[in-house]
């Protein structure tokens, strides 16, 4: 028993020495680093914060380590250490791929396991080279690939049942260059495995393991693993998408098991292990990408309601329960069909929010709940945006929508005067026919002179006077020529004014600094304003 324990201590000890063990984690940050900035550049926050994506998958693979862990012990599955050295190198090899598919220990295994098949014999001067292609050699195919297929069986159940977690949205182009959203499943679990290898101190008991191991005595190897996950959803729900994914893989490792049984008495059928799963897992990938493609998009703009492409973490939508592809119909008892409608929609009551929400099943409900203070400007509700510049920060949409009321107040007033000079014209039409009849049944006795005193006193009675006809189409002129030009006019020109102001105290402020990342987002937010 104490043999045992002290064996399990160095594994636990070669883990931690082991170099993979912190490249591996370093990987998964920057993973989540990488998808924080393409969220913040699509929808100007972030979904869910790196730590939280880190942390979140380590129950599941903390059960998933003892159990794979007791298959590999139960069975005896023992690697040579210069073929564990090869999967190292290889998985380091593929980080620069940057896809979570390909760096899964499955993949890693599979690919090391050809290697090892196809490899020629090579010899070196530096011993130590020589000692691992001599690992290599005598690598047992059959424990290779019956660990192939524990960890096929392990990654398609994962992804079934925790692969569709935390996806995250985003915004690209259709095919006929119009922006729509998508939801990027990416998951890694991080599931050290136990191993044994054929140096130590421990020995068999008869019945345990239950393949044969070269040597008398062997040792435990606890091995950083990580199996991962990647796939692109637009034409459906992302947690549709990823379970039809997750059964097609588990079809495949049902199907790979009577063959890891096959190998068993015939141990050249272990060679088709890796490259059925390496095949059959790219095949399964390729084909739903293309299908999902060539499907219009689940997350297009839609002429009524706005499609919910995403949903923060405890922001007031999470807490009324809206969840990602409902539709918004009506927020405040206002028909929404935009992310400058919805915005308005909200500022009706700032301090409460009724929604009318089409769900998934086509079925309308109603979502309510209070506001407060520093909650997000959409009440945390992420959408496609209005047009082609992207999404608007806080900023940006609220100088959008009052650039469009007064624009909206420009059209209706030009639409009056329209209506206005239509009537004048006809007004004065009328009032010159009525004129003729007048002079034609005028009696010739009349003299010039009175017709002189008549036409005088009509000219000094108007009926508005100049000066109010200015004073009232004085704005309204100016603010068409801006409009005309695009430049910002009535409340916009004010918030102008106020924004140049500001930047020009900044610049002052900070003119010794180099530019950092904030300014550059503010300049291009300036960009969007003025367009």
């Amino acid at each position: 028993m104490d043999v045992i324990g002290f064996e399990i201590l160095k594994a636990v000890g070669r883990f931690f020495l082991h170099p993979l063990t912190y490249v591996m984690i370093l990987v998964i940050f920057w993973y989540n680093l990488r998808r924080v900035k393409r969220e913040r550049k699509d929808f100007h926050t972030r979904v869910y914060d790196v730590v939280s994506c880190v942390v979140s998958p380590l129950g599941i693979s903390l059960i998933f380590t003892i159990l794979v862990s007791a298959v590999t012990l139960l069975l005896g599955i023992h690697l040579q250490p210069g073929f564990l050295i090869l999967m190292s190198l290889l998985w380091i090899v593929l980080i620069p791929f940057r896809n979570a598919r390909w760096l899964s220990m499955t993949t890693i295994v599979s690919l090391g396991m050809l290697i090892v098949f196809f490899l020629p014999e090579l010899t070196f001067q530096h011993p130590l080279v020589n000692s691992w292609l001599n690992d290599l050699e005598t690598t047992s195919l059959l424990n290779v690939a019956l660990l192939i297929t524990v960890l096929l069986i392990a990654e398609a159940i994962l992804v079934l049942i925790d692969g569709w977690k935390q996806t995250s949205p985003a915004i690209i182009k259709s095919k006929r260059g119009k922006l729509i959203g998508e939801h990027r499943a990416s998951r890694f679990w991080f599931i050290p495995v136990f191993l044994i290898i054929p140096v130590g101190e421990l020995t068999g008991a008869g019945w345990w393991p239950v393949l044969d191991i070269p040597g008398t005595f062997f040792g435990v190897v606890l091995l950083p693993f990580v199996l991962g996950f990647r796939l692109n959803v637009h034409a459906e729900l992302p947690v549709l998408g990823v379970k039809r994914v997750g059964k097609q893989l588990l079809l495949v490792a049902l199907g790979v098991i009577p063959l890891a049984i096959m190998s068993y008495f015939y141990p050249l059928v272990a060679v088709l292990i890796p490259a059925i799963v390496l095949i059959a897992r790219e095949l399964i990938f390729v084909l739903y990408h293309r299908k999902d493609k060539g499907q219009t998009s689940f997350f297009a703009r839609r002429e009524s309601g706005l499609r919910i492409v995403g949903v923060l973490p405890g922001s007031t939508a999470a807490k009324m329960g809206l969840e990602i592809g409902e539709i918004i119909v009506k927020t405040n008892g206002r028909e929404v069909y935009s992310q400058r409608n919805f915005y308005d929609a909200l500022q009706q009551n700032s301090a409460y929010c009724k929604l009318e929400v089409l769900d998934t099943n086509d079925e309308l409900r109603f979502a309510q709940s209070s506001i407060f203070q520093g909650d997000h400007f959409q009440i945390g509700c992420l959408f496609v945006p209005d047009d082609e510049f992207g999404n608007l920060s806080y900023r940006g949409l609220r100088s959008s929508v009052v650039i469009n009321q007064d624009r909206s107040e420009l059209t209706e007033h030009e639409k009056e005067n329209e209506g206005e000079e239509h009537r004048e014209d006809e007004v004065v039409a009328s009032d010159h026919e009525i004129s003729k009849e007048n002079v034609s049944s005028e009696n010739d006795d009349t003299s010039p002179e009175d017709d002189d005193h008549a036409s005088e006193g009509q000219s000094d009675q108007p009926l508005v006077s100049q000066e109010e006809v200015v004073d009232k189409e004085a704005f309204f002129k100016s603010a068409k020529d801006a409009y005309e030009t695009g430049k910002p006019y009535g409340q916009a020109e004010g918030l102008t004014s106020f924004y140049d102001e500001f930047r020009k105290m900044k610049s002052e402020r900070n003119k010794w600094r180099p530019k950092m990342e904030d300014d550059i987002e503010e300049e291009q937010e300036k960009k969007e304003y003025n367009d």
